[in-house]
């Protein structure tokens, strides 16, 4: 896969996108908030897809953006289909795109253009928290699955302690607000965030049988919360992350991140 710096944007939103992978994948400071807190993320999402599928597994990604996980399994030999409403976001991932399968597809999350029990694995990283409806995204993630098939979400974490997002709300439903809102581009304008025990539920009334569910990223990779990371190496930061994540009460005041990945029965 390319780094960012080799690629010439083609117009202001692959700027955008050039912008993020600048300061998350391909970040000069090894021990930035952004880079440290991204990789965490996307490291959760390639090791789960690795231990749960074996290479050759058909896997989508939706909204998948820069598309940075599915063009990294790509390189390890899975099958990888990268969704986004936007095609300059596909033209960017596509000029990253070096080694392996990988496919991309404009399309809606709302309206997955895919037959049923087609595929292995699906990726739903930072989308959820996007969408007027995300349970109906989740079964409709469902029905594109193969039997025993998993999926595998991400989403920021509502009840950390400085976040500023709504909790959602299971019986709410789409109100016309929150619709004329959905899917923007930016990470300032989620619709509202999540608390685990709402996000576990939203998957198992999905039919989904959850593996594991838990926090990833912390404030250990935070200037203001914890000076001390600039005097530790990446990986003792990411160990004691890893730390904190399990903390029992304080990981959901402490870690960024909601992780979770369920099995189609």
């Amino acid at each position: 896969m390319r780094d960012a710096r080799q690629l010439h944007p083609a117009d202001s939103y692959q700027r955008l996108l050039q912008e993020y992978d600048l300061r998350e994948i391909d970040a000069e400071d090894g021990r930035s908030l952004f880079h440290r807190k991204y990789m965490a993320r996307l490291g959760w999402v390639i090791g789960t897809i690795q231990r749960e599928l074996t290479p050759g597994s058909t896997v989508l990604e939706v909204g998948c953006s820069q598309a940075n996980a599915s063009l990294l399994l790509a390189e390890q030999g899975y099958r990888c289909i990268g969704l986004d409403i936007r095609p300059e976001a596909l033209t960017y991932a596509l000029s990253k795109h070096t080694d392996g399968s990988f496919c991309p597809v404009a399309g809606s999350a709302e309206s997955l253009p895919f037959a049923s029990k087609q595929f292995d694995g699906i990726v739903v990283g930072e989308l959820l928290e996007h969408c007027a409806n995300p349970a109906a995204i989740v079964r409709r993630c469902v029905e594109l699955l193969k039997p025993c098939g998993i999926a595998v979400f991400t989403t920021p974490n509502g009840q950390y302690i400085a976040s500023k997002e709504p909790l959602y709300e299971p019986c709410r439903g789409a109100d016309s607000s929150l619709v004329r809102r959905e899917f923007g581009p930016a990470g300032d304008d989620h619709l509202f965030a999540f608390a685990l025990p709402s996000f576990k539920q939203m998957l198992e009334a999905a039919d989904l049988d959850i593996i594991y569910s838990g926090y990833v990223g912390s404030v250990v990779y935070s200037d203001r919360y914890f000076p001390p990371k600039r005097i530790m190496s990446p990986a003792w930061l990411d160990r004691l992350s890893r730390w904190v994540n399990h903390l029992p009460g304080l990981n959901r005041l402490l870690s960024y991140t909601l992780v979770a990945v369920a099995r189609k029965p």
